[in-house]
């Protein structure tokens, strides 16, 4: 005869634990929101902030910082202060971020994330004011926890865009340098429009010293702590849109040390419209530190001595560039350089200049 089976249904709480947590690891995001309000021992479960470790905060208010301080949230990685405005590098005016984070809010977003070890992006951060007035300690806590930050002073005129006004003081400055130079969790820093310079205006209008000569001595970042910092993030662009404020004895310093240590640094790009960042750096120091990088990038710099000298490394050494990229370069120099060299270099890397 044939025999009946019978089938019984088990209800997840009869599971053990293991097993539960094994089942809610194993969920895409939609379906743990789903999972927690089946039972309530699903749902106690499923407030591990393990499982909620991908979830974006949006804070727009003061009131939105309450998320931030359930039990589930207690692991979030990313922070979204843009109003949902994604769309690239600048913010739509129409779309950016809300008032109160610009005015008042980010100096009680920072005491809230200090409590959240796990933060590694704050979303439209380069669009906030305030930060200035930020106990340098706490500033230095939340920046060098991230993975990614834009520190950027850049205001433009056109409608479509929004500023970017992040701009730290001299000893916040100072202190977040010296926290990345140490050790930090930044992968990417883009740096424009600090004040890497003591305030000009102060020194003495009579001492007749060379202009540049006197910039390199008014650092507020050390050359030797610059490069420290700057060389212990993996990828890193520094750029000068309205202002001087980084010195050819920081850019040198940088170079300096790539060509002699083993940093992190694997991507650098110097975008400056007021010195050379190459400036009169020996051939050979830039040859050493450019093909140590992966990538390097720039603007219209450096001589024809300094690219033969970087090209040969590339050729004839053991380099690691994979891509080089000189952006409107002097016809001139082009031409006095070697072209069976620069053919080589095209061969091994391809194209690795525009023309001015």
């Amino acid at each position: 005869m044939g025999q009946s089976h019978s089938q019984s249904q088990t209800h997840i709480s009869v599971l053990p634990n293991e097993v539960v947590v094994s089942i809610l690891q194993h969920l895409p995001p939609q379906e743990i929101k789903s999972a927690v309000l089946v039972c309530k021992s699903l749902r106690e479960m499923g407030e591990k902030p393990r499982f909620w470790t991908w979830a974006v905060v949006t804070v727009n208010t003061k009131d939105d910082l309450q998320k931030l301080k359930r039990p589930r949230l207690q692991m979030v990685q990313e922070i979204d202060v843009t109003q949902g405005s994604h769309g690239g590098t600048h913010l739509n005016r129409r779309g950016g971020v809300s008032t109160w984070m610009k005015e008042e809010g980010l100096a009680d977003l920072f005491q809230v994330i200090c409590e959240i070890p796990t933060v590694r992006r704050i979303r439209g951060l380069e669009f906030c004011k305030g930060i200035q007035g930020i106990e340098p300690d706490l500033v230095v806590s939340v920046l060098n926890s991230l993975e990614e930050l834009n520190l950027c002073y850049d205001f433009y005129d056109e409608e479509d865009f929004e500023d970017m006004p992040l701009r730290l003081e001299a000893e916040q400055l100072e202190l977040l340098f010296t926290a990345v130079a140490e050790k930090t969790n930044l992968k990417f820093l883009q740096v424009s429009g600090q004040d890497m310079l003591k305030d000009m205006d102060k020194t003495d209008e009579t001492d007749e010293v060379d202009e540049m000569d006197q910039m390199d001595e008014m650092d507020t970042i050390s050359p030797e702590l610059f490069a420290a910092a700057v060389s212990n993030v993996e990828e890193v662009i520094l750029k000068e849109h309205f202002k001087e404020d980084i010195t050819s004895k920081q850019f040198e310093a940088l170079y300096s040390i790539i060509a002699v240590e083993d940093r992190p640094v694997r991507k650098l790009t110097c975008l400056s419209f007021y010195i050379d960042p190459m400036g009169d750096v020996d051939p050979e120091l830039l040859s050493k530190a450019f093909n140590r990088l992966e990538e390097f990038t720039t603007v219209n710099c450096g001589s024809g001595e300094q690219w033969t000298a970087i090209l040969r490394g590339l050729v004839e050494g053991d380099s690691r560039l994979k891509k080089l990229m000189v952006e409107d370069i002097n016809l001139e120099v082009v031409q006095n350089l070697d072209q069976n060299l620069v053919q080589r270099a095209k061969e091994k890397i391809g194209d690795f200049y525009t023309i001015n």
